[in-house]
Protein backbone atom coordinates (compact mmCIF):
# COMPACT_ATOMS: atom_id res chain seq x y z
CA UNK A 1 0.00 0.00 0.00
CA UNK A 2 1.13 3.51 -1.22
CA UNK A 3 0.97 6.47 1.76
CA UNK A 4 -0.14 9.15 -0.73
CA UNK A 5 1.66 11.44 1.60
CA UNK A 6 4.95 9.70 -0.60
CA UNK A 7 4.41 12.14 -2.98
CA UNK A 8 2.68 10.08 -5.26
CA UNK A 9 1.62 12.00 -8.47
CA UNK A 10 -2.18 10.97 -9.60
CA UNK A 11 -3.45 12.05 -12.81
CA UNK A 12 -5.73 11.57 -16.06
CA UNK A 13 -4.03 9.42 -18.41
CA UNK A 14 -6.58 9.83 -21.36
CA UNK A 15 -9.38 11.55 -22.65
CA UNK A 16 -10.36 14.75 -22.49
CA UNK A 17 -9.35 15.41 -18.88
CA UNK A 18 -5.97 14.22 -19.86
CA UNK A 19 -2.98 15.50 -17.59
CA UNK A 20 -5.15 16.67 -15.27
CA UNK A 21 -3.72 16.30 -12.12
CA UNK A 22 -5.87 14.64 -8.98
CA UNK A 23 -5.93 15.54 -5.58
CA UNK A 24 -4.59 13.35 -2.57
CA UNK A 25 -5.14 13.23 1.25
CA UNK A 26 -2.03 13.56 3.30
CA UNK A 27 -1.66 10.37 5.15
CA UNK A 28 -4.50 8.44 3.77
CA UNK A 29 -3.14 4.87 2.73
CA UNK A 30 -4.69 4.25 -0.85
CA UNK A 31 -2.83 1.56 -3.04
CA UNK A 32 -3.56 3.61 -6.29
CA UNK A 33 -3.88 2.02 -9.57
CA UNK A 34 -0.62 2.63 -11.34
CA UNK A 35 -0.84 4.90 -14.36
CA UNK A 36 0.44 1.59 -16.65
CA UNK A 37 -2.18 -0.81 -14.83
CA UNK A 38 -4.56 2.66 -15.72
CA UNK A 39 -3.68 2.81 -19.35
CA UNK A 40 -3.94 -1.13 -19.89
CA UNK A 41 -8.13 -1.07 -18.10
CA UNK A 42 -8.57 1.23 -20.80
CA UNK A 43 -6.74 -0.22 -23.58
CA UNK A 44 -8.65 -3.58 -22.66
CA UNK A 45 -12.56 -1.91 -22.33
CA UNK A 46 -11.40 -0.42 -25.69
CA UNK A 47 -14.85 1.39 -27.30
CA UNK A 48 -16.48 -0.59 -24.65
CA UNK A 49 -16.35 2.53 -22.53
CA UNK A 50 -18.02 4.69 -24.88
CA UNK A 51 -21.55 5.92 -23.41
CA UNK A 52 -21.21 3.09 -21.00
CA UNK A 53 -22.90 3.10 -16.86
CA UNK A 54 -19.51 2.64 -15.04
CA UNK A 55 -19.36 1.99 -11.21
CA UNK A 56 -15.77 2.28 -9.13
CA UNK A 57 -15.98 0.46 -6.05
CA UNK A 58 -13.75 1.49 -3.55
CA UNK A 59 -12.71 3.98 -5.72
CA UNK A 60 -10.26 5.90 -3.43
CA UNK A 61 -9.59 9.08 -4.77
CA UNK A 62 -11.61 8.66 -8.02
CA UNK A 63 -8.93 7.71 -10.28
CA UNK A 64 -10.97 5.38 -11.91
CA UNK A 65 -14.50 6.39 -11.97
CA UNK A 66 -12.75 9.92 -13.52
CA UNK A 67 -10.60 8.23 -16.16
CA UNK A 68 -14.12 6.42 -17.25
CA UNK A 69 -16.19 9.51 -17.67
CA UNK A 70 -13.01 11.60 -19.68
CA UNK A 71 -12.64 8.41 -22.08
CA UNK A 72 -16.44 8.51 -22.86
CA UNK A 73 -18.60 6.97 -20.50
CA UNK A 74 -22.15 8.29 -20.03
CA UNK A 75 -22.42 8.09 -16.43
CA UNK A 76 -20.13 7.01 -13.38
CA UNK A 77 -20.67 5.91 -9.31
CA UNK A 78 -18.12 5.96 -7.99
CA UNK A 79 -18.50 4.36 -4.07
CA UNK A 80 -16.36 4.83 -1.34
CA UNK A 81 -16.59 4.07 2.38
CA UNK A 82 -14.20 6.54 3.42
CA UNK A 83 -15.73 10.13 4.33
CA UNK A 84 -12.81 12.36 3.39
CA UNK A 85 -12.23 10.21 0.57
CA UNK A 86 -15.40 10.67 -0.62
CA UNK A 87 -15.04 14.50 -0.38
CA UNK A 88 -11.93 14.49 -2.26
CA UNK A 89 -13.85 12.41 -5.09
CA UNK A 90 -15.97 14.80 -5.67
CA UNK A 91 -13.23 17.79 -5.83
CA UNK A 92 -11.53 15.96 -8.21
CA UNK A 93 -14.56 15.36 -10.32
CA UNK A 94 -14.82 19.60 -9.56
CA UNK A 95 -11.42 19.57 -10.74
CA UNK A 96 -11.88 17.55 -14.55
CA UNK A 97 -15.58 19.44 -15.41
CA UNK A 98 -16.88 15.32 -14.96
CA UNK A 99 -19.11 16.06 -12.17
CA UNK A 100 -22.27 16.34 -14.14
CA UNK A 101 -22.45 12.67 -15.28
CA UNK A 102 -21.08 11.22 -11.85
CA UNK A 103 -22.38 10.81 -8.55
CA UNK A 104 -20.45 9.66 -5.53
CA UNK A 105 -21.55 7.78 -2.98
CA UNK A 106 -19.96 7.08 0.76
CA UNK A 107 -20.89 3.51 1.61
CA UNK A 108 -19.57 0.23 2.09
CA UNK A 109 -19.17 -1.46 -1.38
CA UNK A 110 -20.58 -4.97 -0.50
CA UNK A 111 -23.94 -2.99 0.99
CA UNK A 112 -23.92 -0.64 -2.09
CA UNK A 113 -24.02 -3.59 -4.13
CA UNK A 114 -26.51 -5.14 -1.88
CA UNK A 115 -28.45 -2.02 -1.93
CA UNK A 116 -28.18 -1.68 -5.38
CA UNK A 117 -31.21 -1.65 -8.11
CA UNK A 118 -28.69 -0.29 -11.18
CA UNK A 119 -26.44 -2.49 -13.55
CA UNK A 120 -23.93 -1.36 -15.04
CA UNK A 121 -22.30 -2.01 -18.32
CA UNK A 122 -18.42 -2.16 -16.70
CA UNK A 123 -18.03 -2.45 -12.96
CA UNK A 124 -14.35 -2.13 -11.80
CA UNK A 125 -13.67 -3.54 -8.40
CA UNK A 126 -10.34 -2.72 -6.55
CA UNK A 127 -11.21 -3.62 -2.88
CA UNK A 128 -8.22 -3.20 -0.14
CA UNK A 129 -5.92 -6.84 -1.04
CA UNK A 130 -5.50 -7.85 2.72
CA UNK A 131 -9.85 -7.83 3.25
CA UNK A 132 -12.27 -10.17 2.93
CA UNK A 133 -14.14 -7.50 0.64
CA UNK A 134 -13.64 -9.95 -2.85
CA UNK A 135 -15.59 -12.68 -1.08
CA UNK A 136 -18.36 -10.86 0.38
CA UNK A 137 -18.51 -9.05 -3.16
CA UNK A 138 -18.91 -12.21 -5.30
CA UNK A 139 -21.72 -13.74 -2.93
CA UNK A 140 -23.20 -10.81 -4.03
CA UNK A 141 -22.11 -10.79 -7.72
CA UNK A 142 -23.34 -14.59 -7.47
CA UNK A 143 -27.29 -13.47 -6.29
CA UNK A 144 -27.67 -10.19 -8.24
CA UNK A 145 -27.25 -9.43 -11.75
CA UNK A 146 -25.55 -6.54 -11.36
CA UNK A 147 -23.93 -6.06 -15.28
CA UNK A 148 -26.33 -5.24 -17.92
CA UNK A 149 -26.14 -7.46 -21.26
CA UNK A 150 -22.20 -7.89 -22.44
CA UNK A 151 -21.13 -6.15 -19.31
CA UNK A 152 -17.67 -6.85 -17.86
CA UNK A 153 -16.44 -7.06 -14.01
CA UNK A 154 -13.25 -5.87 -13.53
CA UNK A 155 -11.12 -7.09 -10.64
CA UNK A 156 -7.83 -5.35 -9.47
CA UNK A 157 -6.59 -7.56 -7.28
CA UNK A 158 -2.48 -9.00 -5.76
CA UNK A 159 -1.12 -11.29 -8.29
CA UNK A 160 -0.91 -13.94 -5.05
CA UNK A 161 -4.61 -13.54 -4.91
CA UNK A 162 -6.11 -16.38 -6.67
CA UNK A 163 -10.11 -15.86 -7.67
CA UNK A 164 -11.91 -18.60 -8.94
CA UNK A 165 -12.29 -19.39 -12.40
CA UNK A 166 -16.19 -19.42 -12.37
CA UNK A 167 -19.23 -19.10 -9.38
CA UNK A 168 -22.33 -19.44 -10.02
CA UNK A 169 -23.19 -16.69 -11.91
CA UNK A 170 -19.77 -15.37 -13.09
CA UNK A 171 -17.03 -17.18 -15.81
CA UNK A 172 -13.55 -15.47 -15.72
CA UNK A 173 -12.94 -14.00 -19.34
CA UNK A 174 -9.44 -13.04 -19.30
CA UNK A 175 -6.15 -12.46 -16.63
CA UNK A 176 -4.02 -9.57 -17.24
CA UNK A 177 -0.55 -9.73 -14.75
CA UNK A 178 1.41 -6.36 -14.09
CA UNK A 179 3.87 -7.33 -11.54
CA UNK A 180 2.28 -7.26 -8.42
CA UNK A 181 -0.83 -6.50 -9.57
CA UNK A 182 -3.48 -8.44 -11.37
CA UNK A 183 -6.37 -7.42 -13.08
CA UNK A 184 -9.24 -10.56 -13.63
CA UNK A 185 -12.43 -10.23 -16.13
CA UNK A 186 -15.60 -11.71 -15.44
CA UNK A 187 -18.63 -11.53 -16.94
CA UNK A 188 -22.05 -13.07 -16.42
CA UNK A 189 -22.91 -16.68 -17.35
CA UNK A 190 -25.98 -17.72 -19.85
CA UNK A 191 -27.09 -15.75 -23.12
CA UNK A 192 -27.48 -12.09 -21.05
Amino acid sequence: MLNLKDGAILRVVGGIAKGRRLKALMGLNIRPTSDKVKESIFNILGDKIIDAVFLDLCAGTGGIGIEALSRGAKETVLVENNQKAAKLIKENLLLCNLEKDSKVVCNDAVRFLEDSDKRFDIIFFDPPYKSDLFEKAMAVFDRKELLNNNGILIIEHNSKTVLPEETNSLILLKKYKYGDTTLSLYKERGLR
